[in-house]
């Protein structure tokens, strides 16, 4: 409901180009691929007015005086400089070398994960900002992966048919477990917590996610943070219909950094320029701070510290047959993640620190409802590496828990202020202890076979378990990959909702995943099965992803996916179609760019409709004068989901030190009609569609020096 109010394209720094009294011709490259660079600055160190940007083809044309510098820079890469002196034959080819803070690199600097590679995805953080749907949230833009199968517009992440309560998302290897904004009493939120400026890398495993983590059973987004001490200070100021913002980077000393970032919300711009769209949305508001510290240390060692805190609450037109009113939510945020880490010789030492708290509020008819939630998490590894293989081991300390207060309905179907109301208070935590080891050998330059363990540690009455998982890397060429695993996985789950008892999810995986890459294509093909146990329903789900993604020209490249789901659950003896039975999602994107500095952008999505339970019918309860509805056993399915997104953004030199980023963006602007859910009237002779957003504006300035 909340899905269209912030795409924030943020700061990418972008210098400049101008000028000579020689006519310099050439053609501007990356210097790892030698793929063109369109859009390049070029221009003259002894006159900045004097300048020029690469064409589609990376190709460029500027006129300088004898004893001028000729200066290339591009969006992420090191600035080139070269006397014209030093220029001797025409055309020239000039390659340029990404930094280390390079939008376009993925690469962990920070602690690396040993089975990385059997990572399955790897998103670059380009395409977070270019990509409409993902609004410039790294973890929206995991819904774009062809893994991806969720079936609302949340920022809960189901990966390959698995709730979003079995998907881990760790920062800094430190699991992120309340990691939405805007939440629900459900745990549902519109988006996630983390700021895209200071990501490093985003690393998906959609099936087996590594032993080395816990709190995870199907799927897992790992996220770093920099560990960038930049020469110069890189400052953003963001303006958009429903967000004002700032990001600064800056060096400390020699061998510090402090990044911190700020953004206000406010919603009376985009509600009034949405009024249609968003006719259910009253108001939202937030407001946050982020902090972000790294330096390094002698002998080989470093330390990070990463503090977010967030202040926000929302309002929206809640109809029920027995309630028609307003839901609001009031939530304040707060988690700290600290990590040390010491190299000595080939052995590795980490240690990794989080704690986090969130309180909120939900009031809708009688429901009043106050929800506290704390973790507490500490790790201890060591990783070494030898010629022939690697090993990795280590303890974790886990501990949730959940202060859960407040009235609710005696009946979910009389809400009214003049029913049956029940009061609880409950407390809960769980306390899960666990060791893993794992260990990689290379067999040869072709395969790599990788295995591991993890064991909890029994503490108050827990379930005692034993998780295992195998990996087998085979990379017959340069362009082939080969990825084969298998594993059992354990998680202990704290719901955020009205039952907050403790329950452990069990999950069983085998995938097979090969991908080719050659210069202008890169295909996938995935196929697994799963089998997952949450308290008594079991789920089993087989799938199927194709992917293939292919650069036509410099300016223009597509993607395109197909995902099938098959899904039954069974609870006691009983057998229905899960709702993650879907049996096709076809999505895909076309990014097309002009003159290096227009980039148009275009998303889509189209899937099979998930399913609902129909009333059969609703005799009148005289003891609590409201109609009781009866559902089917059987559930149906919601009409077909389509939307299809667009974005336009445009690169401006402002000065020689700054740039700015305009763009315009409309969500499903074909504006089709998605059934989230029905709505009935009082005695459920009626229904109305209960859509998903429809097409929403937005639009914002981003400016960069």
């Amino acid at each position: 409901m909340l899905r269209c109010f912030i795409i924030l394209f943020s700061s990418i720094g972008i210098t400049d180009c101008l000028s000579q009294s020689l006519v310099v011709k050439g053609r501007v490259t990356e210097f790892a691929t030698h793929e063109v660079l369109p859009g390049a600055s070029i221009r003259s160190a002894a006159d900045h007015q004097l300048g020029s940007t690469t064409n589609n083809n990376g190709e460029f044309e500027i006129t300088l005086i004898a004893g001028d510098t000729l200066l290339v820079s591009f969006i992420g890469f090191e600035e080139l400089r070269i006397p014209v002196e030093m220029i001797t034959a025409f055309p020239v080819t000039l390659e340029l070398k990404a930094i280390s803070r390079t939008i376009e690199a993925v690469e962990i600097k920070a602690e690396r994960i040993i089975a990385e590679e059997f990572t399955i995805r790897k998103i670059k953080k380009l395409d977070i900002y270019t990509n409409p749907s993902a609004k410039a949230d790294p973890i929206l833009a995991v819904n774009a992966t062809p893994s991806a199968t969720t079936t609302d517009e949340s920022a809960n992440i189901s990966l390959r048919g698995g709730s979003p309560a079995e998907t881990g998302i760790f920062l800094n290897n430190v699991p992120i477990n309340d990691a939405v904004r805007y939440s629900q009493l459900n745990g549902i939120g519109t988006f996630s917590i983390f700021n895209t400026a200071i990501v490093n890398s985003v690393l998906v495993y959609p099936g087996n996610p590594p032993l080395e983590y816990g709190n995870s059973t199907s799927g897992l987004i790992a996220l770093q943070t920099d560990e960038v001490i930049p020469e110069k200070a890189v400052n953003t100021v963001s303006l958009t219909l429903a967000s004002i913002g700032m990001y600064s980077s800056r060096k400390l000393g020699q061998q510090s950094s402090l990044t911190f970032f700020s953004n206000y919300q406010p919603s009376a711009f985009i509600r009034t320029l949405n009024s249609k769209s968003l006719k259910d949305l009253k108001a939202f508001s937030s407001a946050d701070l982020g902090i972000h510290y790294f330096k390094k240390l002698k002998s080989n060692a470093s330390v990070k510290l990463f503090n977010y805190s967030v202040l926000e609450s929302y309002q929206f037109h809640l109809a029920q047959p027995t309630y028609d009113g307003t839901f609001k939510q009031d939530k304040i945020r707060n988690f700290t993640v600290g990590n040390f880490r010491k190299r000595i010789g080939n052995t590795e030492l980490s240690f990794n620190q989080g704690l986090s708290f969130s309180k909120a509020g939900y009031k809708y008819g009688t429901t009043n409802i106050d929800l506290k939630l704390q973790d507490l998490f500490s790790s201890f590894n060591v990783h070494r590496s030898g010629i022939l293989s690697e090993w990795k081991t280590g303890i974790s300390y886990d501990h949730k828990s959940s202060d859960f207060d407040g009235s609710f309905p005696v009946f979910a179907f009389a809400s009214g202020m003049q029913h049956p109301v029940a009061s609880a208070s409950a407390r809960d935590h769980v306390t899960n202890p666990e060791w893993f080891g794992y260990y990689k050998y290379f067999l040869g330059a072709k395969w790599i076979a990788g295995g591991g363990i993890r064991k909890n540690i029994v503490i108050d009455q827990l379930k005692n378990y034993f998780s295992i998982q195998g990996n087998l890397n085979y990379k017959p060429a340069a362009s082939w990959n080969v990825n084969l695993s298998a594993g059992q996985y354990h998680k202990y789950q704290l719901p955020q909702g009205e039952n907050s008892i403790p329950f452990l999810i069990r999950s069983k995986q085998y995938s097979a995943d090969i991908n080719h890459t050659a210069s202008s294509w890169e295909n996938s093909l995935s196929v697994f099965y799963k089998e997952t146990t949450i308290t008594e329903t079991e789920t089993a789900v087989k799938g199927i992803e194709l992917f293939t993604r292919y650069r036509i020209s410099p300016a223009m490249r597509f993607q395109l996916s197909f995902t099938g789901l098959d899904a039954k659950e069974t609870t006691g003896r009983i057998t229905a179609p899960s709702p993650y039975n879907i049996h096709y999602f076809v999505r895909g994107n076309v990014e097309y760019k002009i003159q290096g500095t227009w980039t148009i952008t275009t998303v889509f999505l189209f899937r099979q409709g998930s399913y609902y339970y129909p009333v059969t019918e609703a005799p009148y309860n005289e003891a609590l004068a409201v109609y009781e509805p009866a559902y089917t056993a059987t559930p149906e399915r919601l009409p077909s989901y389509n939307t299809v997104d667009v974005s336009i953004s445009k690169i401006f030199l402002l000065t020689q030190k700054s740039t700015a980023i305009t763009f315009l963006s409309a969500g499903n602007i074909l504006n089709f009609k998605n059934v989230r859910t029905y709505n009935y009237n009082f005695d459920y002779t009626q229904r109305n569609a209960y859509l998903f957003s429809l097409r929403t504006f937005y639009f914002g300035l981003i400016v960069n020096f």
